[in-house]
C-alpha cells in the first residue's frame, strides 16, 4: 500500500488543540511513495533549470507555477503533527495536496489573463474568491507543518489586524479592507504570496541548493576537510581549527548552518571530543563556524538572495561587500580557538595530509567555486551561473571514479534539493503574506515612527532596536523570514536616518543569521547537540561567545563603511587594520590569554581597547591600539623574564 487511506487517528494519546500549533514531521519516502516524490523532484528541477537558463517569464507567472506545485508536495512529505506514527500520507494530506495541485492547474490556465488584469478594477468571481481563500488557508497550514507555530501566529495576528484594524481608534487605525481587496492583492498580484520572496525561492535558493547538493555528491565536503587539516592540523588545537575552516568553507557552498553542522560536524565534533575538548565547546565551535557560512561569499544564504531582490542591490555587489566582514568573522572565531587551545595546551592532529596530496586529489573542487565568482562578477544572473556550475561539477566528477555523478546521484541530488527547499519556500510565502498585510494597513511607516520616537532618532539606538527585533523574530523563524520581516519594518527607518542601503540591509542579514545560534531556539546548536551529545542551550551560549565578533561586526561596518569596500583604498585599509586589531583584542580578552594568561585587569583593559577600535574616530583607535599594545608588551616581557634570569645565573 502506498498511502495511508484510513480515517483512523494515528496520533499518540494526549494530542489535542495544543498539538495543532506544533509543527509536523518530515516523512522519509520509501518504495512507490519515494518514486512519486522523485518524479515531482525531477519535474521541478527540469522547470527550474529551464527557467534559469533560457526561460522568459514574469515574476507572477513563474511564482504561480512554482509555489502551488511545492505546496502540493509539502502535504505529502510533512505530517500534520510530530507524533503521527505512520510514514505514509493520510486522507487529509492527500486532499490538501490535490487541492494545491488543482490551484496549480487553475493558475497554469488563467495566468495569461492575470498578467493583463488591472488589480481591484473588477470584483473577484466566486471561483477566484474560493481559490484565494483555499490558497491562504493551505499556506498557513503548510507553514505550521514545516516551520511551527511562531510564523503562523504572526501572520494570523497581522491578518486579524488587516481585517479589524479599522475599528481600532487612534494612530494605528487604517481604512476598511474588504475580503475582495485582501484576496485580490494577496493572491492575484505580486504584492503578496506570489511576490518577490517566492520569486527568490524559485530562482536563487533552488538553484544554489541544487549546486550544493551536487557539490557534496562530488566530494566537495571531503576536500574542504582535508584542505583545512592541511592548513592548521599541525598547530596547537589543530582539530578545532580544522573544524572552523572546514565548516566555514562548506558553509560558503551550502548556505545553510544546520545542513553544514550535520555534514561537517559529524566528522569534526567527534575528533574535537577525542583530543580533549568538552562536548559543549566542540558543538559550539562547529555551530559558530557553520553560522558564518550564511554571510560568507560566494553563495552566502537565502537572506542574502532576498536582500538582492528586496533592496534592489546586485548580488555581485553584496558578495563583494561581504568579503571583509566574513574574513574578520572567521578571524575572531579562529583566534578564540587558538587562544583557548594555547591556554589548555591542546594537542595537534595525529595525521595531517600534505599539500601535494590534497591538491592532486581535489584541486578540481576549486573550479566550480571560482567559476561561480567569475560568472557573477561578469554580470550573468546568479541562477544561470549556478546551472553552469552544476554542469561543471558533473563533468568534473567523471574524472574521479569514486565520486562520479551518474543518473542515480543526479536523482538523489534533485530529491535532496526538493526536501531542503520546502521549508524555505513556505517561509518565503508566509513572509510575502506578512509584507502585504503591513503594506495594506500602512503599518510599516507607523512602526518606523514608533521606533523613531523610542530611540529619539539616534542611529545607534535605532540599530540596537533593529538588532533586538531580528533576534526576537529569529527565535522562532528561519533566517530568511527573520530578515524579510525586520527589513520591511526597520530598514526604511535606518535608511532615513542616513545609513546606506547596503549597510542597513546587511546589518539585518547578520543579525537574522545569528538567530541560528542564539538560545533558546538555535537550530544549528540543536543539530550540533545531537552529534556532541550535549545540551543545545549550553552549546548556543558557548557559540554566541565564540561568535562575539558577529554581534559587533554589523555596528562596525555601519560606522566604518570601508569594511564594505566603500571609500578610498586608504579608508578601507585603515578600517580593516583597526578592526583586525580590535577583534584580536576582544578574542584575547574573552579567552583570557595573550602569550600568557591574562589577569582580570588586563582582560578588562584589552577588552575596552578592542571595543574602542570599533568606532571610526581616530583618537579612539589610537588610544585602543596603545592600550592593547601595552598589555601585549607586558605579557611579552613577563614571558621573557624567566629566560633572562636563567641566562644571567649561567
Amino acid at each position: 500500500m502506498v498511502f495511508n487511506l484510513t480515517n483512523e487517528h494515528t496520533e499518540a494519546p494526549g494530542s489535542g488543540f495544543k498539538e495543532w500549533f506544533r509543527e509536523g514531521a518530515l516523512r522519509r519516502p520509501q518504495g512507490l511513495f519515494r518514486i512519486v516524490i522523485i518524479g515531482f523532484a525531477l519535474a521541478l528541477s527540469i522547470f527550474e533549470i529551464w527557467l534559469g537558463a533560457i526561460g522568459n517569464m514574469d515574476l507572477f507567472q513563474y511564482a504561480a507555477i512554482f509555489y502551488p506545485f511545492v505546496l502540493g508536495i509539502t502535504f505529502l512529505l510533512y505530517s500534520s503533527r510530530k507524533n503521527v506514527r505512520n510514514d505514509l500520507p493520510t486522507w487529509w494530506d492527500i486532499i490538501y495536496s490535490l487541492l494545491s495541485f488543482a490551484i496549480w492547474i487553475f493558475f497554469m490556465v488563467n495566468t495569461p489573463e492575470y498578467l493583463q488584469r488591472i488589480p481591484l478594477f473588477n470584483e473577484l468571481t466566486s471561483l477566484e474568491t474560493f481559490v484565494g481563500i483555499v490558497l491562504v488557508v493551505l499556506t498557513l497550514e503548510a507553514t505550521r507543518r514545516t516551520l511551527g507555530s511562531s510564523l503562523t501566529i504572526i501572520v494570523l495576528v497581522f491578518m486579524a489586524y488587516t481585517a479589524f484594524g479599522h475599528l481600532i481608534p487612534g494612530a494605528y487605525s487604517h481604512r476598511l479592507i474588504t475580503l475582495n481587496h485582501y484576496l485580490d492583492d494577496m493572491v492575484y498580484t505580486v504584492n503578496g504570496i506570489f511576490g518577490t520572496t517566492i520569486g527568490v525561492a524559485a530562482t536563487y535558493v533552488f538553484m544554489f541548493v541544487l549546486f550544493g547538493a551536487f557539490y557534496t555528491q562530488a566530494g566537495g565536503g571531503d576536500f574542504f576537510f582535508k584542505f583545512a587539516a592541511m592548513l592548521s592540523g599541525r598547530s596547537v588545537g589543530g582539530p578545532a581549527k580544522v573544524g572552523v575552516i572546514s565548516a566555514g568553507m562548506f558553509g560558503m557552498i551550502s548556505g545553510s548552518p544546520t545542513a553544514d553542522v550535520l555534514t561537517t560536524g559529524s566528522v569534526n565534533i567527534p575528533i574535537m571530543k577525542r583530543i580533549g575538548y568538552n562536548p559543549v565547546y566542540a558543538g559550539a565551535v562547529e555551530s559558530a563556524a557553520s553560522a558564518g557560512g550564511s554571510i560568507a561569499p560566494p553563495i552566502m544564504g537565502s537572506a542574502a538572495f532576498l536582500m538582492a531582490e528586496y533592496a534592489g542591490i546586485p548580488y555581485s555587489d553584496i558578495m563583494i561587500a561581504a568579503i571583509i566582514p566574513a574574513v574578520l568573522y572567521y578571524m575572531g572565531i579562529f583566534l578564540q580557538v587558538h587562544f583557548r587551545s594555547k591556554k589548555l595546551n591542546m594537542p595537534t592532529m595525529d595525521s595531517v595530509p600534505k599539500f601535494k596530496e590534497v591538491m592532486k586529489e581535489g584541486w578540481m573542487h576549486l573550479l566550480p567555486i571560482l567559476f561561480l565568482i567569475w560568472g557573477i562578477e561578469q554580470g550573468y544572473t546568479a541562477p544561470y551561473v549556478a546551472i553552469l556550475a552544476c554542469a561543471l561539477i558533473i563533468v568534473m566528477s567523471w574524472f574521479n571514479p569514486q565520486r562520479r555523478i551518474g543518473l542515480r546521484k543526479i536523482i538523489e541530488a534533485c530529491e535532496e534539493t526538493l526536501i531542503r527547499v520546502i521549508p524555505v519556500t513556505l517561509a518565503c510565502a508566509a513572509a510575502g503574506m506578512f509584507i502585504d498585510e503591513i503594506m495594506l494597513t500602512g503599518l510599516a511607516s507607523k512602526f518606523g515612527t514608533m521606533i523613531f520616537e523610542f530611540t529619539f532618532g539616534d542611529i545607534f539606538l535605532s540599530l540596537v532596536a533593529t538588532a533586538i527585533m531580528c533576534i526576537i523574530f529569529g527565535m522562532g523563524l528561519p533566517t530568511s523570514t527573520s530578515y524579510i520581516l525586520t527589513a520591511a519594518l526597520a530598514a526604511p527607518l535606518l535608511i532615513n536616518l542616513g545609513v546606506s542601503v547596503m549597510s542597513a540591509h546587511l546589518f539585518i542579514v547578520y543579525y537574522s543569521v545569528l538567530s541560528c545560534i542564539s538560545p533558546p531556539v538555535a537550530t544549528a546548536c540543536i543539530a550540533a547537540g545531537s552529534i556532541a551529545q550535549a545540551d543545545p542551550n549550553k552549546i548556543g551560549w558557548a557559540a554566541c561567545k565564540l561568535a562575539l565578533v558577529a554581534f559587533i561586526m554589523p555596528f562596525m561596518f555601519v560606522y566604518q563603511p570601508g569594511l564594505l569596500m566603500e571609500g578610498t583604498i586608504g579608508t578601507i585599509l585603515v578600517a580593516v587594520l583597526t578592526s583586525a586589531i580590535g577583534i584580536a583584542s576582544l578574542a584575547a580578552a574573552v579567552e583570557g590569554w595573550l602569550l600568557k594568561n591574562l589577569n582580570g585587569f588586563e582582560r578588562l583593559v584589552i577588552f575596552v581597547a578592542g571595543v574602542m577600535m570599533i568606532f571610526p574616530q581616530a583618537y579612539m583607535d589610537i588610544i585602543g591600539i596603545i592600550a592593547a599594545s601595552s598589555v601585549l608588551v607586558s605579557k611579552y616581557l613577563s614571558r621573557r623574564a624567566p629566560n633572562l634570569t636563567e641566562n644571567k645565573s649561567i
